[in-house]
């Protein structure tokens, strides 16, 4: 189990790299990024270096041997927690609608963001 958690952790660090050096070259994002996509690296494939140490020290299980520290899952948490995470993202969907101005798509409202400006300008509104 730790060994497959160590795998995924340094797969994931070199998902970021990937991530942080496709949007450096594409040009998306100036060499401004280039301390947090070092650092973000740095933390994931060590990180799944140090979990595969500390599986090493970890004594082996046996097959048969019943293990003491089973969970018992909290339904009850569980289902609150699905609750609330659904609660929210509909929220932030409901959001994204009420912000977005009428005339325009979200296409067109993506553009805006990304260009950095302060002040998305509102399509005029036809008069009744």
């Amino acid at each position: 189990m730790n060994a497959k958690l160590s795998l995924q952790m340094t797969l994931l660090g070199l998902g970021v790299m990937v991530f942080y050096a496709g949007l450096i070259v594409t040009g998306q994002v100036s060499m401004e990024i280039l301390p947090h996509y070092a650092i973000s690296a740095v933390i994931f494939l060590c990180s799944g270096r140090i979990m595969r140490q500390m599986a090493a020290k970890l004594p082996p299980r046996e097959e048969g041997e019943p293990s003491i520290y089973r969970l018992i899952p909290d339904w009850s948490m569980r289902t609150a927690m699905l609750n609330w995470v659904a609660a929210s993202v509909l929220v932030s969907i409901m959001a994204v609608f009420l912000v977005k101005p009428d005339g325009m798509t979200f296409t067109e409202m993506l553009q805006f963001t990304a260009a950095g400006m302060d002040e998305m300008p509102t399509p005029p509104l036809p008069m009744p």
